[in-house]
C-alpha cells in the first residue's frame, strides 16, 4: 500500500515497488494523477489497485482499509508517503489548513497502521513512514509541517517499541536528494523553469533503499535513514553489508 502515489515520491515509490513484483495498492485523493501512475506500472507489466480516497478524512482512512483487507490476501507493507506542505507563520496559519496538515500527515498514517496490522501480522511485513527535515528541526511558516512530521518520527519510534517481539518493522526514511516539491502536480512540474526542473532528481533513484525496507519483518526497527545514502550503500555493498552496518547508515 502506496499512500500519496498519484506524483513525486509516491509515485517513485508504487513504481519501484511493482517493477520488484510486488502487487501495489496505489492511494491518492486526484484520479487524474492515480491513473497515470497505474498506466506506468501497468505498462511495465507490474501489478496495481487505484483507490481514490483523501486521507484528511478520518473515514475515509477507514473505507480504504476495509475495501484492501476485504480483498487483497496478505497486506506486507505500508508505504505512508501522502504528505501536504501549506506555508505560513504562525500567526497566520488557519485552524482549518492546521486540521488537515496534521490529519494528512500524521493521523491518517496512525489510522492505516492500526487498520492494518492484522493483516501484517499474519505474514510479517514493513511500516515505512516518509518523514524529511522538518521532522527533526524546525523552520519558519512551517510550524504545521514540521508539527506533523515531529509527531510522524515518534509515532514510528513508539511502532518500533511495539513490535520488538513481532515479525514487523518500523522506520522512517527522508529523500536525502532534492525532488520535487510535493505541493506540485506532474504538469505543475512539467511546466517549470528548465533549470528548476535541473534541481529535481528522479524518485526512482531512491528505489533500492525502499525495497531494501519493504522487505523487513523485524529485522530493523526504529532507526531513520536518509534515502539517498542507504540507496547508494546497497548499491555499492549490498543487502548483507548494508544490514551488518545499519545503525552507522541511520540518522
Amino acid at each position: 500500500m502506496v499512500t500519496g502515489a498519484g506524483r513525486g515520491l509516491g509515485r517513485g515509490v508504487a513504481l519501484a515497488l511493482a517493477a520488484d513484483g510486488a502487487r501495489v495498492w496505489a492511494c491518492d485523493r486526484t484520479t487524474r494523477e492515480l491513473d497515470e501512475t497505474a498506466a506506468a506500472i501497468e505498462q511495465a507489466g507490474g501489478q496495481v489497485q487505484t483507490l481514490r480516497f483523501d486521507l484528511a478524512e478520518t473515514s475515509a482512512c477507514r473505507e480504504l482499509i476495509t475495501e484492501v483487507t476485504t480483498t487483497a490476501v496478505h497486506l506486507q507493507v505500508l508505504v505512508n508517503a501522502a504528505a501536504v506542505l501549506k506555508e505560513a507563520t504562525v500567526a497566520k496559519t488557519s485552524f482549518e489548513d492546521w486540521a488537515s496538515t496534521l490529519a494528512i500527515n500524521l493521523t491518517a498514517p496512525f489510522v492505516l497502521t492500526q487498520g492494518f496490522l492484522p493483516s501484517m501480522l499474519e505474514k510479517g511485513g514493513s511500516v515505512i513512514n516518509v518523514s524529511s527535515r522538518a521532522g527533526i528541526a524546525p523552520f519558519t511558516s512551517e510550524a504545521a509541517y514540521c508539527a506533523s512530521k515531529y509527531g510522524l518520527e515518534a509515532l514510528t519510534k513508539c511502532l518500533a517499541l511495539e513490535f520488538d517481539t513481532l515479525p514487523l518493522s518500523a522506520n522512517t526514511i527522508t529523500p536525502g536528494l532534492r525532488i520535487k516539491p510535493t505541493g506540485l502536480t506532474e504538469r505543475q512540474a512539467a511546466e517549470a523553469e528548465p533549470k528548476q526542473q535541473q534541481r529535481w532528481s528522479d524518485p526512482l533513484e531512491l528505489a533500492p533503499a525502499f525495497k531494501f525496507l519493504a522487505r523487513l519483518t523485524g529485522e530493523v526497527q526504529g532507526l531513520r535513514f536518509d534515502g539517498e545514502r542507504l540507496s547508494a550503500a546497497l548499491n555499492e555493498e549490498g543487502v548483507d553489508s548494508v544490514l551488518a552496518r545499519i545503525t552507522e547508515l541511520a540518522e
